[in-house]
């Protein structure tokens, strides 16, 4: 796996949280960015809480071609009054301007029973060399709303470390959820993601989502 690429993977990955496919983006949101084409990543993550039993997904996310990436998730050992599910999701970049792009997106792409509804989405992200921003909203059905984020690279022991932070509405905008957290790069293709969410809405607990990411250069 050549550097370049996994640079820029660090620099892209991200989301689970209420989005359940896990699209290139920061904590709990979307971005503009997408997986680099014939880059493929394998992915576990967990949601963890004083009060709720685990949920444990794997997944994948593959760029087939430039501007472009699709994906696949699903929940692995699921509680009894739980089921399995497998929803998919697809972004397409473009370029505006310098340092700006946008993408256009759907997520949860599967069994409405199980995993809700799809979650469209359009995003803009943009570089202002000392940190990146991100902004956008999604037409998700009872549940329209916006979404914001920000996100820093900086060196930590000789490798890439991503700062981010991000906010997004939910539970048809009466509630919202932020979060905070960060990617590592540990080398050898390996990158890990852990970030704490903090939403608003009654009887949600805070949550602490734990990724690990396999990166594979085509």
């Amino acid at each position: 796996m050549v550097n370049t690429a996994r640079s820029v993977i660090l620099l892209c990955c991200l989301v689970s949280g209420p989005l359940w496919a896990t699209s290139t983006g920061l904590n709990n949101i979307p971005t503009a960015d997408v997986v680099p084409e014939d880059v493929l990543v394998f992915q576990y993550f967990g949601d963890f809480g004083n009060d709720n039993v685990p949920d444990h997904f794997v997944g994948f996310k593959y760029g087939p071609m430039k501007n472009v990436e699709i994906g696949l998730d699903g929940r692995i050992f699921p509680e009894e009054a739980e089921r399995e599910f497998v929803v998919g999701q697809a972004k397409l970049r473009f370029e505006l301007i310098d340092d700006l792009a946008g993408c256009l997106g759907i997520t949860n792409l599967g069994d409405r029973a199980r995993s809700g509804n799809e979650f469209p989405f359009v995003v803009l992200s943009h570089d202002f060399g000392f940190l990146r921003a991100h902004f956008g909203g999604t037409t998700q059905k009872s549940n329209e709303g916006f979404f914001g984020g920000i996100d820093k690279t900086i060196k930590f022991l000789e490798r890439d470390l991503m700062l981010r932070g991000d906010i997004i509405q939910t539970n048809n905008q009466r509630d919202s959820t932020a979060s905070v957290g960060f990617i590592y790069d540990l080398g050898c293709n390996f990158l890990l993601e852990s970030w704490m969410s903090f939403p608003t809405e009654s009887g949600r607990e805070d949550v602490v989502t734990i990724k690990l990411n396999y990166v594979i250069k085509f």
